[in-house]
């Protein structure tokens, strides 16, 4: 099974050649080879966070369900899991591997889940601010494509404008942290940069870095108990922390201020990069992504183009 992740721009596209058909008669071509392999069961096309997010802010009502009917059809329902578990299972593996200890017993595609909001976080988790029955969880798991529309669509106007307005200021107060300190480190080196960036992220993600080594069996409560090797080693080889760190370097060089936008954009390439076979994406960050030589640590193909989907039907 081919994975492909498409960004929310390509999803547009192949939503309006399913309404318009003879608009661009080659993607309508696309889209119908696409749906083939998709029920062949050759490819998977999971979402993202991003993705859902940016369907289900949809005000228009036909937009949102034109969109949604395309991506629950061609996803199946099926996500890429929220940065909470990657974290877990990636840092284990580091963990486990430095201590010479087994491995955790992984399925093929762990990273995966037919739960559409395991794409946030996971069922079960304490920070799921919303109770979901164990009845409700069966269904979603039966019907997820369904699960997924019903969601997207149905989901009322009030509900919506909430979730969107606690994004975006969560989204802001992220930004402000971020460019105070892109000011302070302007004028180091990359080198210097990657350092302090790498130093950085440890230090906030040092609580759950530790209650997950803890998880592992290894009772260390602070850095010192880890190790200077192996913290150098939780942002270099941990996926999901590597790519951050490689794309916010590149993001906060330009000469531009950061959006929201970016930062989607980032938490669905930390999901993706690392377990996609092919990421099909908007310039800005395929470009960041091959500066940082993330296609290449990954052996993940990457490009812009909507058409670059034929190649995995050869």
């Amino acid at each position: 099974m081919h994975i492909v992740y498409l960004d929310q721009n390509k999803w547009i596209e192949l939503a309006r050649a399913a309404k318009f058909p003879t608009e661009r008669p080659e993607l309508r071509a696309l889209l119908d080879a696409t749906s083939d392999e998709v029920r062949a069961g050759r490819l998977a096309l999971p979402l993202t966070a991003t993705n859902i997010y940016e369907t289900y802010k949809i005000n228009n009502p036909q937009r949102r369900q034109a969109l949604a009917s395309i991506q629950a059809f061609l996803s199946k329902g099926l996500v890429f899991r929220g940065k909470h578990k990657r974290l877990e299972v990636e840092i284990s593996i580091l963990l486990r591997k430095a201590c010479n200890l087994a491995g955790p017993q992984l399925e093929t595609h762990w990273f995966l889940s037919n739960i559409f909001f395991e794409a946030f976080l996971e069922f079960g988790d304490e920070r799921l601010q919303t109770s979901i029955s164990d009845r409700v969880f069966k269904i979603i798991r039966t019907y997820p494509d369904f699960c997924l529309y019903d969601y997207l669509v149905e989901s009322s106007d009030e509900d919506r404008s909430v979730a969107v307005s606690r994004f975006s200021a969560g989204s802001e107060q992220l930004r402000l942290r971020i460019e105070k300190r892109r000011a302070r480190h302007k004028n180091e080196p990359l080198a210097m940069r990657r350092r302090i960036y790498g130093a950085l992220l440890l230090i906030d993600e040092i609580e759950s870095v530790l209650g997950i080594a803890r998880k592992a069996g290894m009772s260390w409560n602070s850095v010192s108990d880890m190790g200077a090797s192996i913290a150098r080693k939780m942002v270099n080889d941990v996926p999901t922390y590597c790519v951050e760190r490689e794309l916010a370097l590149r993001l906060e060089a330009q000469n531009r201020a950061i959006d929201e936008n970016d930062f989607r954009d980032m938490q669905s390439f930390c999901a993706v990069l690392p377990n996609a076979d092919q990421v099909i994406a908007e310039n800005q960050f395929v470009n960041l992504a091959k500066q940082g030589g993330l296609d290449k640590k990954y052996n993940t193909q990457l490009a812009t183009d909507i058409f670059a989907l034929h190649d995995t039907f050869r």
